[in-house]
């Protein structure tokens, strides 16, 4: 892909360095980067990192109609695929632009502390906080992805500068005192505060507990800062508090301090250097990052907000006061950060920011031409500068806006209580698919629940007109412990207006059965894209929402609107008392506040594969050692890293049906399972799928690279591991949990095969492989939801 990188200003600043050195490393992954936008301090790093510029025209007012089109004009000359613009002037003029050149995907990053409403909402979005990235799910936006501020581990480090610390340790006189550093813009709003808090501490410390104050940045407010450092080395009476301006290259600050302030991107690089944080915020916020504080970190981003300005001195002081005057505190919690820092990795991150664009160059064509989206968003963004304009006349505006109104600041709203249920009563089942479909984690799950517990499993709902469907009864018993409903309806029950229709006419059917029978249900579950727990609050017993996916993202396989999944999402989440997701990465995505969802991952089907060594392997037409897929192949299945596997000479038996929507997958379906060496079998019954894993020799998981992929669970990497197969996946499939000597993950189709073959010549414990899943089956994963119901209170 090509990509044009347009940060909101090139003079220095966290948002404008993460922009740069993303570009650097997405371009290091195999993509071009080039780096648009007005001259500045940055340019130097641009050219150090060995990008590419090209200058801006002078933008005026912005949004710029005079830049959108010589962003067009560049996707014309220089065949970009992807716009992305950081904050939100760039990102609308992304956006004006990728209306004018529909080849092109326009993409926008806001790391200020909150979204400008009147960004489209179709546009995708990247945010650098969870709390961030929840409120603007809640509140309708439909693409909306979370890269916390990334760091570049390898520039950033203890003592990467070598004597550079030291040489500015004396040019500056610093003496034996503990150095307190904060490297940050020095900007009226948001920043300043902090600043001039830390230098009223480091007077009011001065005679308690002496330390030297190293500010390292320019801006508007320098003069204020400068003054309040004059006086505060006045009052201590030697030289305490040290401004040094800009620095073209701050790590030596960074490595010359033995305890950073910051927030945001430059409070996490200070973890790179292994010193201990205080985060600073507004409103007097200032806290140590330490293992109690770490989440709520991670959930707000690195930054709060207190009770009140003047509180600010006796809070930092209470932060700083045990750092100063223990140097084995600084020590183990600068250890700390560094383990924590590791997540925020520059090689993560563009990775992330490398599926963002592969989905939004998939997504362009309905990310544009929506008139309503439009008018929303001219409208908003004429509202806005109207009350900007007011604002200035009445003597209350704020230069930095969007940090100004932070999303930490706004009032968080309270789930009411639910009704207790009933320990003996039954669990409530409202699964995303029908019994009668391929078996998958709701029916797996249920069927371990029902070891425990009676269980009432609510069908998807069924059309009346459908023939085969009347002959399946409302009430029956497909397994001991279960009681199937299900729901008849009118035909169309994935129509707009009709899907609510088909939700409370499910709900219905699940309460006639409850009174009925008298029953209070234990617990009520809804892995369903439905709103099934916001229809449902009346019931009584913990309400659970168990995301199996990413339905949201599902929406372009499915053929269902993504505005309605995603606000069906959310009545599900405001609706929940407990909240699980399939893998990490979705329980983030998913985190409505400080405490993340749990994690309840797919498991595997054991019993189904020990006595393997038994079955006899499927007769097949191949000849040398085979590796497989088994399962489905759809637009989820990047066959690359199976024509890879097979360009090497590695003969591939493919078992499963083909859902391919375009006809380019199609055709490359088909070519590949027609050359020779390759042998396709469609769907079979799951009792003879053991007989096909019997006959490969390393199982495969081809994971094409989407924000969907990186948010599901490989079912079939733990039924490999269960068969006794080792694996190759490719790195978007998440391996958290597996052993990684059996568990290969590869970046690239050539990667991929090379591992392939490694593994077909390497000697096999099958008995070893199926032991590392041996605590995953689905009695496991029923035990831990039944334990996670009764820390719920549940009587």
């Amino acid at each position: 892909m090509k990509i044009l990188v347009y940060p909101h200003d090139l003079d220095m600043g966290g948002s404008q360095i993460n922009a740069i050195e993303l570009a650097a490393e997405v371009s290091r992954q195999g993509h071009e980067c080039v780096v648009f936008g007005r001259r500045g301090s940055l340019c130097a790093r641009i050219d150090e990192l060995g990008l590419e510029f090209i200058e801006s025209p002078d933008p005026g007012r912005r949004p710029s109609p005079r830049v959108a089109r010589t962003l067009r004009d560049l996707v014309h000359e220089r065949g970009i695929d992807v716009l992305h613009g950081y904050e939100w002037p760039p990102g609308m003029e992304a956006a004006l632009a990728a209306e004018w050149a529909p080849e092109v995907a326009a993409v926008c990053t806001v790391m200020s502390m909150a979204v400008a409403p009147f960004l489209p909402r179709r546009l995708p979005l990247v945010v650098g906080t969870a709390q961030i990235s929840a409120a603007e799910q809640a509140g309708g936006r439909l693409n909306v992805n979370l890269i916390e501020p990334p760091v570049d581990l390898r520039h950033n480090a203890p003592h990467v500068t070598g004597e550079a610390a030291a040489q500015l340790r004396a040019e500056l006189g610093l003496d034996d005192r503990p150095v307190v550093a904060s490297v940050s813009r020095l900007v009226p709003d948001l920043k300043a505060e902090g600043i001039l808090t830390a230098i009223e501490t480091a007077a009011r410390m001065a005679a308690t507990a002496p330390f030297q104050l190293l500010i390292v940045g320019d801006g508007k407010a320098r003069t204020q800062i400068e003054q309040a450092a004059e006086e505060a080395n006045r009052r201590i009476g030697t030289p305490s508090v040290f401004l040094t301006g800009e620095l073209a290259d701050p790590r030596p600050a960074y490595d010359a301090a033995d305890v950073m302030l910051g927030m945001g991107g430059s409070a996490l690089r200070s973890l790179a250097f292994g010193k201990p944080l205080v985060v600073q915020g507004e409103r007097g916020y200032f806290r140590t990052l330490t293992p109690d504080s770490a989440d709520e970190f991670r959930w707000q981003g690195w930054y709060g907000v207190g009770d009140g300005a003047e509180s600010g001195p006796a809070a930092l002081e209470r932060e700083l006061a045990p750092l100063l005057t223990d140097r084995a505190r600084r020590s183990d919690l600068g250890g700390f950060g560094l383990d924590v820092v590791r997540d925020f990795s520059l090689e993560t991150a563009a990775g992330r920011q490398i599926t963002v664009y592969r989905d939004a160059v998939a997504g362009r064509a309905a990310a544009r031409r929506r008139p309503l989206d439009a008018a929303r968003s001219v409208t908003q963004l004429g509202s806005y500068y109207v009350g900007q304009r007011v604002a200035r006349l009445r003597g209350t505006g704020r230069a930095d806006d969007f940090n100004a109104d932070p999303v930490a600041a706004r009032a968080r709203t309270a789930r009411g209580g639910r009704r207790a249920g009933d320990r003996r009563g039954p669990i409530l089942y409202f699964p995303g698919v029908g019994w009668d479909t391929i078996a998958g984690t709701d029916r797996h799950l249920a069927t371990a629940l029902a070891e425990h517990a009676d269980v009432v499993w609510v069908d998807t709902p069924h059309s009346v007109v459908r023939r085969r469907d009347r002959v399946i009864p409302l009430v029956s018993h497909p397994h001991p412990g279960i009681v199937r409903l299900r729901a008849p309806v009118a035909a169309g029950v994935q129509r707009p207006g009709l899907r609510e229709i088909a939700s409370r006419r499910r709900a219905e059917v699940a309460r006639d059965y409850l009174r009925a029978h008298d029953l209070r249900p234990r617990a009520v579950i809804a892995s369903t894209s439905a709103p099934m727990l916001d229809v449902l609050q009346d019931l009584p017993g913990t309400r659970v929402y168990y995301a199996t996916d990413d339905f949201a993202e599902a929406a372009p396989m499915w053929g269902v609107s993504r505005a309605y999944l995603s606000a069906a999402r959310e009545r599900n989440l405001r609706s929940a008392d407990l909240v699980l997701a399939v893998t990490p990465e979705l329980a983030r995505h998913l985190q409505r506040g400080p405490s993340s969802p749990r994690w309840l991952p797919n498991a595997a089907e054991l019993d189904r594969f020990a006595d393997i060594a038994a079955v006899t392997p499927a007769e097949i037409p191949l000849c040398g050692p085979v590796a497989g897929v088994v399962g489905q192949f759809n637009s989820r299945t990047d066959l690359t890293y199976l024509e890879a596997v097979h360009r090497l000479g590695i003969d591939l038996l493919l078992v499963g049906p083909r859902w391919f929507v375009t006809d380019g997958e199609n055709a490359a379906f088909d070519r590949l399972a027609a050359a020779p060496g390759v042998h396709w079998v469609d769907q079979r019954p799951r009792s003879e799928l053991p007989s096909f894993l019997r006959a490969i020799s390393v199982g495969l998981t081809p994971y094409a690279d989407s924000m969907f992929n990186r948010r599901s669970y490989p079912l079939k990497t733990l039924e490999y591991l269960a068969a006794g197969l080792p694996v190759v996946t490719t790195d978007v499939a998440p391996t958290r949990g597996l052993d990684p000597r059996f568990v290969r993950p590869a970046g690239t189709p050539e990667e991929f095969g090379r591992a392939v073959s490694r593994l077909l010549g390497a000697p096999r414990d099958g008995g070893a492989i199926a032991q590392s899943v041996a605590g995953d089956g689905w009695d496991a994963r029923a035990d831990q939801l039944l334990a996670w119901l009764d820390e719920e209170g549940t009587p």
